[in-house]
């Protein structure tokens, strides 16, 4: 992975944090589609909202 990709990648998983605490979203499709809306590529987006999937109950 590039510097590039990880930072990207950083970003969007600090961005995915914030989503899925102020949104109340209630999964991974919602917490995808809202960082895709953002800007970020499927791809970073779905690793992202697959990441945090299990705590997306606890960050609502």
């Amino acid at each position: 992975m590039t510097q590039a990709q990880s930072t990207t990648h950083l970003s969007c998983f600090i961005e995915a944090i914030a989503l899925a605490k102020h949104t109340k979203c209630a999964s991974r499709d919602d917490l995808q589609a809202l960082l895709q809306q953002k800007g970020y590529e499927e791809i970073v987006a779905l690793n992202t909202a697959e990441e945090l999937e299990p705590q997306l109950p606890i960050a609502s």
